[in-house]
């Protein structure tokens, strides 16, 4: 099947040797380059974005073929989203070759016009990731164990320091987000929230997630870091955040009497990510990359031999 990148085609799909849309005449092949073969998400039209599986046809001929993940901004006449969506394709060409993260050319973000009409649609082409999100992770396995929990972290925590080293910052850390490959490689997904550390002063986030700062609009490195402890302690508990009590005193949530086997050393380290206050928490991967060995060990040498 070839499927019509237009938002507003009635009948958008189409027989595989097509060229051109039956139905509203767009063309199939996208930039001379890239055909959709089926939505990766159903249609909502209350939702600015769609995304696709398409194939390369561009690139060298012996990757012919080749699946990758198209997403399309269909509002581009929003500042807001158009501003947004461009920053996500902007951060994702600066990371190139970074692991961790989804993969993008330099050309992989472009414009292009739909026929008899002014709309433009902008597009940005990535790696398609194989694997599963850490939400349908959890859906299978409910919880996860401390060891893994601290290999995770410490991936998660690798790539942060990749993209903070260029003052951005994620600012939607959560499983949905998180992808696992089969080898077991943790990959960062949906760079569509992402901004300008301490100068994007937009508020964005998701509830339960978000760090406080970063609901007024004040995001830096550390609230990413208060996403992360969030986000562990759901893959933890396999509870929601926002499923459990918050102490009026200290603004923090009471998750730990929901875990199984969790040391008190790497619950005191989660708790740190998510202290309310910025400033008490690591400042930066390095801090947190060492803290995280030295909990590994610890943990490590009390077990039983």
């Amino acid at each position: 099947m070839s499927y019509c990148i237009n938002p507003k085609c009635t009948n958008r799909e189409n027989s595989d040797g097509s060229q051109i849309c039956q139905s509203c005449r767009t063309a199939l092949l996208i930039c001379d380059r890239y055909r959709i073969i089926k939505p990766v998400r159903s249609a909502n039209p209350a939702l600015p974005t769609e995304i696709f599986a398409v194939t390369d046809w561009g690139t060298e001929e012996n990757q012919w073929g080749t699946v990758k993940v198209l997403k399309v901004l269909k509002y581009t006449h929003n500042p807001h989203l158009f501003r947004l969506f461009k920053q996500e394709a902007r951060a994702l060409i600066w990371l190139a070759g970074s692991t961790g993260i989804p993969q993008v050319e330099p050309d992989g973000y472009f414009t292009i016009q739909l026929p008899n009409n002014s709309h433009k649609l902008s597009c940005l082409v990535m790696e398609k990731i194989e694997g599963e999100t850490l939400a349908a992770f959890l859906n299978k396995h409910k919880q996860i164990s401390p060891k893994l929990a601290i290999d995770w972290l410490q991936q998660l925590t690798n790539i942060l320091e990749k993209i903070h080293k260029y003052h951005l910052v994620h600012r939607d850390i959560k499983p949905s987000n998180l992808m696992i490959q089969p080898k077991g490689k943790l990959r960062l997904i949906d760079f569509g929230a992402v901004g300008e550390a301490e100068i994007d002063t937009t508020p964005i986030g998701s509830a339960g997630y978000c760090a406080p700062e970063q609901i007024i609009g004040n995001a830096d490195v550390r609230s990413d870091f208060f996403a992360m402890g969030r986000t562990f302690v759901h893959l933890l508990t396999g509870i929601p955040p926002l499923d459990f009590p918050t102490d009026e005193t200290t603004g923090k949530i009471n998750w730990r009497n929901q875990t199984v086997d969790v040391d008190n050393l790497l619950a005191d380290f989660i708790d740190e990510l998510m202290e309310p206050l910025p400033e008490t928490r690591p400042e930066n991967s390095q801090v947190i990359l060492e803290k995280l060995k030295t909990i590994s060990l610890l943990i490590t040498s009390a077990e039983p031999k």
